[in-house]
């Protein structure tokens, strides 16, 4: 995105009431954008990581490299997003496992949270955070996708869980019941832009300002107002990411 565009986005995200925002690189090049635009925009911070889906053929230099891009801004908040996807077979179960396991011990040795992909996955990504995080830092499930069982082991050990467009969605009930169960200093929501816009935008290209539809499907599934929840969510995205909590 180039930064004529990246500063309408934050231009109409804070016009929005949503503040801060997090940008979120999937890749080595797209990591390196996003710590620009969170350098060149003062309500923006990055994280970094290689997305699951394109750890097939990555090489550990590629991981030095996002240690020393994590290691040359303090607006690097979080490494991700990593974790297993299942649903597409675009890199091999190995490969994502070498990697996501890469992903969290880069996390813990930088001491930042790790924002956890998990499609279809859900035994092996627990059996895996279970090995490698032993609760130093912390967790966040992105887009959770998991049953009772999955999210009560989730709180058990203390994950955030973070939900995106898919809440909104109509026929997606069994979403909008998980996020009623979260324990209220555990919930964040996000808009995986530009993915997964929610409705009435369902399958055109999201914004963050769009973060407040999600927020608001999450209020009523939880059964408190608009403005509670966004100072739920405000805090534990402060809480989280250790930065200054503004708005949603």
């Amino acid at each position: 995105m180039i930064e004529e565009d990246t500063g309408k986005v934050v231009a109409s995200a804070r016009a929005a009431g949503v503040s801060p925002v997090i940008t979120i690189g999937i890749t080595v090049p797209s990591s390196l954008d996003a710590v620009a635009a969170a350098r060149a925009h003062e309500h923006v911070y990055a994280a970094i990581g290689i997305h699951p889906n394109d750890t097939e053929g990555i090489t550990p230099d590629q991981m030095d490299l996002l240690e020393e891009i994590a290691n040359s801004s303090d607006r690097v908040v979080a490494i991700g997003e990593t974790g297993l996807d299942y649903y597409r077979e675009r890199a091999s179960a190995d490969a994502q496992k070498t990697f996501f396991r890469e992903h969290v011990r880069l996390a813990r040795r930088l001491g930042k949270p790790v924002i956890v992909h998990d499609r279809e996955a859900h035994d092996d990504a627990l059996a895996l955070l279970a090995e490698e995080v032993a609760g130093e830092v912390p967790v966040i499930m992105h887009c959770f996708s998991g049953d009772r069982t999955v999210l009560d082991e989730c709180v058990r050990r203390g994950y955030y869980f973070s939900f995106a467009g898919p809440v909104t969605f109509k026929n997606n009930d069994a979403a909008r019941e998980m996020a009623s169960l979260v324990p209220a200093d555990r919930i964040l929501c996000e808009t995986d832009s530009p993915f997964l816009s929610p409705e009435p935008f369902r399958g055109k290209p999201n914004t963050p300002e769009r973060v407040a539809l999600v927020a608001k499907s999450i209020a009523g599934a939880r059964g408190v107002s608009l403005e509670e929840m966004e100072s739920l969510l405000s805090a534990n995205t402060s809480r989280a990411f250790g930065i200054p909590a503004e708005g949603t």
